[in-house]
């Protein structure tokens, strides 16, 4: 996790200068026109600090908000966002079907750490497969069922949660998911793990001592000796500071296969041990990450061409044809600019930025977890939903990306709210001026 002074380094080595200018209005045409087909509007639905201009709620304990995940596609499907500082995860549902984001019963689930202690949750996932079952304790006895979800946190555990469906249409649902794997005595930091519902494999990011990518069978045994995903960016005697190394992993379906892929960003010395990498600290810059594709059973097919637009990338998502980007789109989001890059999956290779209404490169402060939503009960399935941590990871914003064209009722509602907290501005970086997009502040909560 990046801690603020280096966050502070990186604006000091840029030598940002900002200053606004005025704004020209946007018409919105009926149609889409072809220039515009790349635009996209950020719409920040929760926040913990009215400073983000939360849509729908204000939720202080959502404290750098980092995954996201959704069930399948159901009425009874959520939105699942762990925040890293609150030990837990919020359950969201609606935005979609005329239904406003809301809470209902389920709402928080707290996440374990090691020994008992608040865990700081970073990846989630969603268990499709009938593997990793779990047994919990609930008001109306044990529940024995395939694990629902599972979390990764950063000091060293991996847990699992799962519910019971009850015959009067509710759910016993325990409060607290349950650790199944430790890994703190090791110096482990699980930073993002996937599951591949075929093969019935979990797949773990650890960014702690010994950076690597761990993986386990459908009871929680670990077999990466068995099936390693080798790192190509390392040599012979392991990883060594400055290397890449893996941040998270993920499993896509494109409809044919799944895919694993390993977002890595480049490590960091220990300045209290050299020679060692600095466990769960990314050397964030534009450069610095790249994205391997492998199968699931840890073979490496392929490593992208980023052309350099990869900055600590963390998070991947395929783009449904009517996102706006055209067909054989893979998004991958960067933590370290807050970024995100569409590549060609046909040509696996960065195509652009995704950009706001002036044309400039969207930018999420903090910006982490991203995931479409499912079209019934949890966000509408052509927009990309996502989690950051603002103001170095001490704030969290879960929110969306919607597209500007083609115009709904939607779209221009959002589109005019955007324009009355952003302002074009000029970003000056090393002697040399760009345009950019200045937010304004919010004062007040919804």
């Amino acid at each position: 996790m990046a801690k603020k002074q280096e966050s502070d380094r990186r604006r000091a080595n840029a030598g940002a200068h900002w200053k606004p200018v005025a704004v020209v209005a946007i018409l919105l045409a009926a149609t889409q026109p072809a220039h515009a087909i790349n635009r996209f509007i950020q719409r920040n639905l929760v926040s913990s600090d009215v400073e983000y201009c939360p849509k729908v709620m204000l939720r202080p304990s959502l404290l750098n908000a980092w995954g996201v995940a959704v069930g399948p596609a159901g009425p009874d499907s959520h939105f699942w966002v762990p925040a890293n500082l609150s030990g837990a995860s919020f359950e969201f549902k609606g935005d979609v079907g005329g239904v406003q984001l809301q809470t209902d019963a389920l709402n928080k689930v707290r996440v374990p750490g090691p020994n008992g202690a608040p865990g700081t949750p970073t990846g989630v996932v969603y268990n499709t497969s009938t593997g990793f079952v779990i047994t919990q304790d609930s008001a109306n006895g044990p529940i024995t069922a395939p694990a629902k979800i599972l979390f990764a946190t950063d000091n060293g555990t991996i847990s699992a949660w799962t519910e019971r469906a009850r015959g009067d249409g509710g759910f016993d649902r325990p409060a607290a998911a349950k650790v199944v794997i430790g890994g703190a005595g090791r110096g482990s930091q699980y930073f993002g793990l996937a599951i591949s519902p075929v093969t019935q494999r979990l797949f773990v990011a650890d960014f702690g001592k010994n950076p690597q990518v761990r993986v386990y069978d459908g009871q929680f045994n670990e077999i990466t000796a068995q099936m390693p995903v080798r790192n190509p960016f390392v040599g012979p005697l392991g990883p060594k500071p400055g290397d890449f190394v893996p941040f998270n992993v993920q499993v896509l379906d494109d409809g044919a296969m799944e895919h694993l892929f390993v977002m890595y960003t480049r490590s960091q010395e220990d300045p209290a041990h050299p020679g060692h990498i600095l466990p769960g600290e990314e050397d964030s810059a534009s450069g610095h990450g790249r994205l391997v594709e492998y199968d699931t059973s840890g073979n490496l097919v392929a490593i992208w061409k980023d052309r350099g637009m990869l900055d600590s990338p963390w998070a991947v998502a395929y783009a449904p044809a009517d996102f706006g980007l055209g067909d054989h789109a893979l998004i991958v989001g960067n933590f370290g600019d807050g970024t995100a890059v569409a590549f060609n999956t046909n040509l696996k290779q960065a195509s652009y930025f995704l950009q706001d209404p002036f044309g400039n490169a969207i930018r999420i402060e903090g910006l982490w977890g991203m995931h479409f939503g499912d079209g019934v009960a949890a966000g509408r399935a052509n927009e990309l939903y996502f989690g950051a941590g603002p103001d170095d990871e001490t704030e969290g914003v879960f929110g969306k990306l919607l597209p500007q064209f083609p115009v709904t009722t939607e779209s221009r509602a959002a589109l005019s709210d955007w324009m009355a907290e952003h302002q074009r501005c000029t970003q000056t970086i090393d002697g040399q001026t760009q345009q950019a997009t200045c937010a304004i502040p919010c004062t007040e909560a919804p």
